[in-house]
């Protein structure tokens, strides 16, 4: 096994801050994603109320086709699915960023774990060294 290097053990004291500022990145884009989804949900609200008001259909299906018209020809609705649809790739890139953080730090954590592991065994087999130990804690 190879001793991490300094770089590494460097980088594995940087990943948590790096980790913490990508999911309040990721939390900040989540509550703009629900801020944006109330505003369609309102903007789809208001058309709904304007076609009930308006009358003329006859049935469910005619209410729904003339909303999603409405809702098409409303340039605010369609900014705010357009900024919505972002949000969405940026939030996906985010945690895709933040999951890549993660297992980095998973594996240079693992890289000296074993690096330990090797060194402690390696040293286990000295038994002149395990029986200054010994009798020092017997002492």
């Amino acid at each position: 096994m190879t001793k991490p290097t300094n770089d590494q053990l460097r980088q594995l004291l940087d990943l948590p801050d790096q980790i913490l500022a990508v999911e309040k990145t990721i939390n900040g884009l989540k509550s703009d994603k629900a801020k944006v989804t109330r505003e369609l949900d309102a903007l789809e609200a208001r058309h709904r109320l304007r076609i009930s008001k308006e009358g003329g259909y006859t049935n469910a299906d005619d209410r729904k086709a003339a909303l999603i018209v409405a809702c098409e020809d409303d340039e605010l609705y369609s900014a705010k699915t357009e900024r919505l649809d972002k949000l969405n790739g940026m939030i996906r890139s985010k945690e895709t960023e933040r999951d890549h953080l993660r297992r980095t730090r998973a594996a240079i954590q693992a890289g000296a774990y074993a690096y330990i592991v090797a060194k402690t065994e390696e040293l286990m087999k000295d038994r002149d060294l395990i029986t200054a130990i010994g009798s020092r804690l017997l002492a």
